[in-house]
């Protein structure tokens, strides 16, 4: 592979990690590498895969060295949300800021709570009515201020 093809990291290997890994395959002219707890998962030839600790901050720099856009589709169990979902974003956010890259984050409703029919938009307030949608309204806002900033 010469330097000059894009290097594509996708922390995560469930549906929306291989789902991402698919899609970059489809249009080709992507390295891609995909990083999960074990370093093993069934993936087609040309595609790396590392194993490793995500939310080790150290770990994440290295394998995110040389992306040009790192994808953050990693959801640990729903019970230990509180405790592994923020740094796992941010062993992330810091392995995307280090290498320069964009970074894709893949969110889902929870900080929105009731919306009482209301239509699902980007300026809707973040109501979280529980404990996991307050701890992904902290990580949206966190995402949006490394953004804002241009961290990422």
């Amino acid at each position: 592979m010469t330097d000059n093809v894009e290097l594509h990291v996708v922390f995560g290997t469930g549906p929306v990690g291989t789902s991402v890994m698919d899609a970059l395959i489809q249009r080709g002219g992507h390295r891609v590498r995909m990083v999960n707890r074990s370093g093993r998962v069934s993936v087609p030839k040309g595609v790396e895969v590392v194993g490793g600790d995500a939310s080790d901050e150290a770990f994440a720099r290295e394998v995110s060295e040389g992306a040009t856009v790192v994808y953050f589709a990693l959801n640990p169990s729903y019970d230990k949300w509180p405790e592994l979902f923020p740094k796992l974003q941010a062993g992330v956010l810091e392995g995307a800021a280090s290498a320069g890259a964009k970074l894709v984050a893949m969110e889902n409703l929870y900080m929105y709570g009731p919306t009482e029919g209301r239509p699902l938009t980007e300026d809707l307030p973040y109501a979280p009515n529980t404990r996991k949608g307050a701890v992904r309204a902290r990580m949206s806002e966190e995402l949006m201020e490394a953004h804002s900033s241009g961290r990422v």
